[in-house]
């Protein structure tokens, strides 16, 4: 902006001029003798600037130049969709191979075959969103959520978390956004770090069991076997990981702001952390429970499909699926990822292929289902205002 023109536009208002002590401001009462611009001329001598005439006939000042966008972001974004693309696209090619490779119609059969134990596999499926519910709302304290919203906030996230590439921690920023008008977003940033933290460690004992099951069921150490023990072992040492990182003070730093962006929060978010500890027990009991309910799943699927089932085979069917589900974290869905999973594994659980792959895809169909339902509840079921 030329020094005329700012000259001229001070020397006709009646300029605030911050007082030298900070003790309010003071008015410009003698203002320089100078006659006002035509809005024509005040619009050449500011180049750039907004020359449509101003209540009083002076010329707008210029308005602030907009925001640049963030091209780096914006490509790095851009690439990570294309990804998730290209590997959606990959699972969804492989699924399709191994259906075509078993036959379509057998395995067709063995998935119509689940139609009278659907409603158990719900009732379990609620169950476990409902002890997910139970660590939230333990966590929450001393603030109290009410249930009906904490249930409300894990349904609508649960496609997020099931659906969506890395999905858990996407889903836990989610929730964190969810849970910040209830308390506050340091403390809602600290629950959905625990969360995190817990879903990795309860799935850890059911891993290790499923190991124990493999080498059991193989006859010794196989390379299933040996890759859901190290699973269990990554499991370990990525929760514990992120409980304790959360703990300190540089590392906290960036996740507040992936879990709570607006304001500087990472000291409130470091006292909201420090009030439990690393694994706080109640939480982890109710996160376990949830994935023992997953085991079972699993055992009433082996039953659905023919096989025989009982704790030892459930469990290894669970590590199959967690082992799969981790090996295509970054697929949407896992599709593909744990349908391999358990092709590979069909001799061990005793399954044919067709089978093997038909309890994978009730999984997806599951899945599927609950989803669909988060994004109707999203839709119509809208937030408890939070009590004063």
């Amino acid at each position: 902006m030329p020094m005329a023109c700012v000259l001229r536009e001070a020397a006709h208002r009646r300029v605030r001029t911050p007082h030298p002590h900070g003790a309010g401001t003071l008015l410009a009462a003698h203002p320089l003798p100078m006659a006002p611009l035509p809005p024509a001329r005040a619009a050449e001598e500011c180049a750039g600037s907004d020359s449509r005439p101003a209540p009083g006939g002076e010329a707008r000042l210029p308005a602030a130049p907009p925001a640049a966008p963030d091209a780096p972001a914006a490509r790095r974004a851009r690439r990570k969709a294309l990804l998730h693309a290209a590997l959606g696209g990959l699972g969804l090619a492989a699924l399709a191979a191994l259906i075509r490779h078993v036959g379509a119609a057998e395995m067709l059969a063995a998935v119509t075959r689940a139609a009278p134990f659907v409603p158990l596999l719900i009732a379990l499926e609620a169950a476990r969103i409902g002890c997910e519910a139970l660590a939230t709302g333990v966590l929450c304290a001393p603030r109290r959520v009410p249930a009906a919203e904490l249930l409300r906030i894990h349904v609508v996230t649960y496609p997020v978390i099931t659906l969506m590439p890395a999905g858990r921690p996407a889903g836990e920023a989610v929730k964190a956004a969810l849970l910040s008008p209830h308390v506050g977003a340091p403390r809602a940033a600290a629950i959905a770090t625990a969360n995190q933290s817990l879903a990795l460690l309860s799935s850890a004992p059911l891993s290790l069991l499923a190991a124990i099951a493999l080498f059991h069921l193989g006859g010794g150490a196989s390379p299933l076997a040996l890759g859901v023990l190290a699973h269990a072992a990554l499991l370990v040492a990525s929760g514990l990981g992120v409980a304790f990182a959360a703990r300190q003070r540089a590392a906290s730093a960036w996740i507040t702001r992936r879990f709570a962006r607006a304001g500087q929060l990472a000291t409130a978010f470091q006292e909201a952390v420090h009030e439990r500890p690393p694994v706080p027990a109640w939480p982890f009991a109710a996160c376990l429970a949830g994935r023992a309910l997953q085991a079972v799943q699993y055992g009433v699927l082996l039953a659905v499909v023919g096989a025989e089932s009982g704790p030892l085979r459930a469990l290894a069917a669970y590590g199959v699926g967690a082992a799969g589900t981790a090996a295509g974290d970054l697929i949407p869905g896992q599709v593909g990822a744990t349908d391999g999973a358990f092709a590979l594994a069909a001799s061990l659980l005793g399954l044919t292929e067709s089978s093997a792959i038909a309890i994978s895809l009730l999984v997806h169909l599951l899945q599927a289902a609950f989803a669909l339902a988060g994004i109707a509840v999203a839709l119509v079921w809208r937030r408890s205002h939070p009590a004063p």
